[in-house]
């Protein structure tokens, strides 16, 4: 009797921890496997990263000595990979989209997207980093707190370029 109520109880345990146990797994597999197609693609650039941020799925880091800024978003199966050369860089701007909605007699602003524009210099496209969708499956907290961070860092760099050198 006694062996057939251990034997019930390992696999009522095991029945109630396991699904727990292998769901932890896959996410942290998956969050491995973006942490390796980021440094594949860090490697295969040839960059030398200063500052750099995961999150979600989305990575965004810069190279100061190259000036350059990759951005990498991965989206279901794809991986979207942009390198920005900075050397003509003007500025960058936060750009968001928000939508009223009225909450409890309220009205508060909902958030939709928010992407940083970096503008060029010479004529070239503004190149527009995603770093919220509301129709994304990933959500975050603090991403306009990000894209200010982000703005920042790459204005200071926009800064530094056309700062002209005085010799003495």
């Amino acid at each position: 009797m006694n062996i057939s109520l251990l034997i019930i109880s390992i696999i009522l345990v095991t029945s109630v921890f396991l699904p727990f146990f292998l769901i932890d797994l896959s996410g942290k597999t998956a969050a491995g496997q973006r942490k390796k197609q980021f440094k594949l693609a860090i490697a295969k650039n040839n960059l030398t990263l200063s500052d750099k941020e995961i999150w979600g799925n989305s990575f965004i880091g810069i190279d100061r000595n190259q000036k350059k800024l990759l951005f990498m978003k991965v989206e279901g199966a794809d991986q979207i990979d942009t390198l920005i050369d900075l050397s003509n860089l003007r500025d960058c701007k936060i750009v968001t989209a928000y939508r009223k909605s009225k909450v409890k007699n309220q009205n508060e602003l909902l958030l939709l997207k928010l992407d940083l524009e970096i503008h060029f210099i010479k004529g070239r496209n503004v190149e527009s980093l995603n770093f919220f969708d509301f129709e994304a499956p990933y959500k975050e907290d603090f991403e306009l707190i990000r894209a200010e961070k982000w703005k920042a860092i790459i204005n200071a760099h926009a800064t530094k370029l056309q700062s002209p050198v005085i010799a003495a």
